[in-house]
């Protein structure tokens, strides 16, 4: 049987240059400006608030636009509009956004890992992650609730945009290692969403430490605790129930998720019933 033929699209023209180095000098006119650390995910797991608080930070400009999501489906609003994000802080030793496509399975993201080493070099990463179960359970309310013709959460495993959007995105460890492949290990600080969320301000402490800057816990933290909601990102899930797997589908989304679950906790030295799956 013959295989589909694939018509690459603009943006795949626009990346494939890119990455052959025709547009290197469009990304140097803002060079003294541009990101050098990035929130590379994960969607629904608390991104939003760690933006906030990073925004605080008296040494980081974060990007006014919280996902520009430009090393992917946006690169073809082409680097000055990328740039416009970032210019203000020119001045600042970290100047920082927060996309969580960059950790999807979605064809638009393929190169992602590549784009970014290959027109800001080995800058931080920062990778947040949480039960992934709960992240894709979330993640779908959202998505249901933006998206009426989303197909319903028992389709996930049979729906290719479910399969690809939602659940590829719960495989943490697969998504890491496109990062690995490109970027030194050091380079790259992975954190849970329950540390984050049950130990600000220790998390916090070595997160900075990581980023080299100033551990400015009080002023980041509103009486040590972590923003209270995520407003935009509630919108969308506030207005699905949450739904109850069944049990012969909850077993097979574990079968998929909880190996790669177990690699990542065993990857960050975290106990491997950091996630409890049994009582989801």
């Amino acid at each position: 049987m013959d295989m589909p033929f694939y018509i690459p699209t603009r943006l795949d023209r626009l990346i494939d240059q890119s990455l052959s180095g025709e547009h290197d000098h469009l990304a140097n006119r803002h060079k003294e400006y541009l990101p050098n650390f990035i929130v590379i995910g994960a969607a629904k797991s608390a991104t939003t608030s760690l933006a906030a608080i990073l925004r605080k930070h008296s040494q980081i400009h974060f990007s006014s636009a919280k996902e520009p999501k430009f090393f992917g489906r946006n690169y073809v609003r082409g680097w000055s509009w990328y740039a416009r994000f970032f210019e203000s802080g020119k001045n600042m030793p970290l100047r920082g956004e927060a996309s969580t496509m960059y950790t999807s399975a979605n064809r638009c993201y393929r190169h992602t890992p590549h784009l970014i080493k290959h027109h800001l070099g080995d800058i931080k990463l920062i990778y947040l992650v949480r039960n992934p179960l709960h992240r894709l359970i979330s993640h779908w309310r959202h998505y249901k609730g933006r998206h009426s013709d989303c197909p319903d959460l028992d389709q996930i495993l049979k729906s290719r945009l479910l399969k690809n959007h939602i659940l590829g995105s719960s495989l943490y460890f697969h998504q890491l290692k496109r990062y690995r492949d490109v970027f030194p290990s050091e380079m790259i600080y992975c954190l849970t969403y329950e540390e984050l969320t049950n130990s600000p301000k220790k998390t916090l402490l070595n997160l900075f430490e990581f980023l080299e800057i100033r551990k400015e816990i009080r002023r980041v933290l509103r009486q040590g605790k972590l923003p209270k909601r995520n407003i935009a990102g509630s919108k969308g899930r506030e207005l699905v129930d949450r739904p109850t797997l069944k049990p012969h589908l909850k077993m097979k989304i574990l079968e998929i998720i909880k190996p790669d679950a177990e690699q990542m906790l065993s990857y960050m030295g975290s106990p491997l019933d950091t996630w409890d799956f049994a009582n989801d």
